[in-house]
């Protein structure tokens, strides 16, 4: 037993020795996984903000682009007179159907006699969207046009929604418009 004893108190004098203040200072073990938990939730905070408004801005250029090509058609009378609410919306959606729910998709659509008596599209009022202010007025030849379509984008990180979420849902609305004069066909 006493042999026992006597390689644990060399064993311990061994590490005491080796445990100065010198090389316990210079012993850098460790240092980078604290480094790294210091630098990670602000790189992984910001790395999540940068992609998710990334695709909050590449979502909103898809449904401008599909409000585009839809007005387009109905610019050059390939959707006329008779076409209705719901399949303008099809159209709508069948250009920007990849990230958008085409259900929840608002689409006005106006047509006047002068471009100011086309007035105001939809806007927010007390953080909701009234879906009554969104009308459809039957497209036609030489009439001058405005095509407004809103989506409801879900925003999930805090720091994104306090800076683009305008709705009472903490939601961000995409707003895509497009405003022509119909060729005479």
């Amino acid at each position: 037993m006493s042999v026992s004893w006597s390689s644990s108190i060399r064993f311990c004098k061994r590490i005491s020795e080796n445990l100065n203040s010198k090389s316990f200072s210079s012993d850098e073990r460790g240092a980078t996984a604290v480094e790294f938990g210091l630098v990670a939730f602000p790189f992984f905070f910001l790395l999540t903000a940068v992609i998710e408004a990334s695709l909050f801005f590449f979502a909103g250029q898809m449904l401008e682009s599909a409000v585009d090509r839809v007005g387009r058609q109905v610019r050059t009378g390939q959707l006329d007179s008779s076409t209705t609410q719901a399949e303008l919306k099809t159209a709508v959606c069948d250009e920007a159907s990849v990230l958008f729910n085409c259900s929840t998709l608002l689409i006005d659509v106006k047509s006047a006699a002068t471009f100011t008596g086309l007035g105001d599209p939809p806007t927010i009022s007390g953080g909701e969207l009234d879906p009554a202010d969104f009308g459809f007025s039957s497209p036609g030849s030489a009439k001058i046009m405005r095509i407004t379509v809103t989506y409801e984008w879900p925003v999930f990180s805090n720091y994104v929604a306090s800076h683009l979420a305008d709705l009472n849902s903490g939601n961000a609305l995409l707003t895509a418009m497009s405003v022509f004069r119909t060729e005479p066909y």
